[in-house]
């Protein structure tokens, strides 16, 4: 059976051509970076190139590498969540969303802005959370659930006009190499490998170079000494190469991905289907429901037809709705159906038009075993 994959923004397969590179590279150098000898040095350097790779993405930013992007947020989070309050939005990932949590249950005053439909946050209610005593402001450039995008230079900007000492941090993880930025006024940035082709294991962490603070990971004093441990070479040789592949095409595969989320909307059967993603959204990711329906059911039976889609659920028996999601819907009909699908320059037109078709199909059959009851 021909499998469709359409759960990029979970994980994108990894880049053979650019893996099997590195691989080759690394079974020659794949000694420790902080060894002394000619083959410690040579790691050293294929490290220092690939940061420049990335560095050079960003002018004036420089970059830690971690082990993911759940990382980079909390080393953000722990890092300059010292005093005052913290403002964030209700739309985070979990790896923001639950930090602050751990904060708030530790008595800072964390506040939660608004969003509005579809996911953005809602700026106005953002900025009034913010005051003379906030240190940290965390936004998420796009959101992972719905794809809504938020103009974080915008609103660091305005955050900054109300308090110019705040620390602005951004999770740019789904964002990153798809939505361009140049994030003049954003002082941290997390960013993942794994989204971009890369291997899982490896991520970064953009900061301004004028940030002082303390490392997360305590250790062997790696990374000029703000993340311990020895670094991974396969995997940040590997990041950096497809952090440059994705920026030299991000128009081109920007536009792929418009083609494919067009196609896979047009196709849907708006009598099953309900759209929550914006328009404005970015394209890399749909977020829909078929509503009345289970979102779990929908997916396992088009994972029986060789199509893979994700889910906006929890899935949990105390959150068995879509924390994002659940902010700005209400309707139970819409939270229980949620489903989306996501892209990479890999994904073509037409297996979405046919993954469309069949979601189309499975919900006719399922709305027509549970009509009866309904009229019941």
């Amino acid at each position: 059976m021909n499998i469709v994959y359409l759960d990029n923004a979970a994980t994108t397969k990894p880049d053979a051509y650019i893996v099997s590179n590195a691989v080759r590279l690394t079974e020659e150098i794949f000694f420790n970076p902080s060894a002394l000898y000619r083959g410690g040095m040579a790691a050293k350097k294929m490290i220092a190139e690939a940061r420049d790779k990335i560095e050079r993405l960003y002018f004036g930013k420089k970059v830690i590498f971690t082990s993911c992007g759940s990382e980079s947020d909390n080393t953000a989070i722990f890092s300059f969540a010292k005093r005052g309050n913290i403002v964030t939005t209700k739309a985070e990932h979990s790896a923001v969303y639950n930090c602050c949590n751990a904060l708030k249950q530790k008595g800072f005053d964390v506040r939660f802005a608004s969003l509005e439909s579809g996911g953005a946050v809602n700026v106005d209610d953002l900025t009034s959370l913010v005051d003379e005593n906030t240190t940290l402001v965390s936004v998420v450039h796009v959101v992972n659930e719905t794809g809504a995008i938020n103009d974080i230079e915008a609103i660091a900007a305005a955050v900054k006009k109300i308090n110019d000492k705040v620390i602005f941090h951004s999770d740019g993880v789904q964002a990153f190499g798809k939505i361009s930025s140049k994030l003049k006024n954003v002082d941290l940035y997390s960013v993942s490998a794994h989204k971009i082709g890369g291997l899982k294991g490896t991520g970064a962490l953009i900061y301004n170079e004028k940030l002082r603070f303390q490392p997360y990971v305590f250790g062997g004093g790696q990374e000029e000494g703000l993340r311990s441990g020895t670094e991974n070479v396969l995997g940040i040789k590997v990041f950096a190469d497809c952090a440059e592949k994705y920026n030299d095409n991000l128009s081109e595969y920007f536009d792929m991905a418009c083609e494919c989320k067009k196609a896979f909307i047009n196709a849907l059967d708006g009598k099953y289907f309900k759209m929550i993603s914006p328009e404005n959204a970015s394209p890399y990711v749909v977020s829909f429901s078929a509503v009345g329906l289970r979102g779990q059911v929908v997916q396992a039976m088009a994972d029986d037809e060789g199509y893979i889609i994700g889910t906006g659920s929890a899935c949990s028996s105390k959150n068995p709705h879509s924390r994002i999601i659940s902010s700005f819907e209400n309707d139970k009909n819409v939270l229980d159906g949620v489903l989306r699908v996501s892209f990479s320059p890999e994904t073509k037109c037409e297996d979405v038009v046919s993954a469309a078709k069949t979601l189309n199909a499975i919900a006719e059959k399922l709305n027509y075993k549970i009509a009866p009851k309904r009229r019941a």
